[in-house]
């Protein structure tokens, strides 16, 4: 079990969640489930953290369609993040360090029209 902060932007809440493995060792199907999506990808969040996000985020998107944004990225992702730490030297993900305070100033949550706005004018 691995501990990592879910951006819910749904709710539009930051929690503490657990990464679980199945009986197989694999923690895809937590991951999966957390984001509310069949496919993910990962980017960079700091040197020892990284965010999953639905990769299929912008294919769907419609006036609905939720982001978040975090102060260290250059972009808006959609749908829901998960924040779980890395070990640089095995490759693998495991808790994160941050807080969740420390997350939260680091976040913006945002509608598509925000989006809009920011690419259009820049903000």
């Amino acid at each position: 079990m691995s501990r990592a902060i879910l951006i819910d932007v749904e709710n539009r809440t930051i929690s503490e969640v657990d990464v679980v493995r199945d009986e197989q060792g694999s923690q895809l199907q937590s991951i999966y489930g957390h984001l509310k999506c069949s496919t993910f990808e990962v980017v960079g969040y700091d040197y020892e953290n990284d965010v999953y996000v639905d990769e299929e985020g912008l294919m769907y998107m419609n006036d609905d369609t939720k982001f978040f944004k975090l102060e260290n990225y250059p972009q808006p992702l959609a749908g829901n993040g998960l924040i779980m730490g890395f070990d640089d030297e095995t490759g693998e993900n495991g808790d994160t360090k941050l807080s969740i305070d420390e997350v939260k100033s680091q976040v913006k949550f945002m509608s598509a029209f925000d989006v809009a706005l920011s690419v259009r004018f820049g903000r």
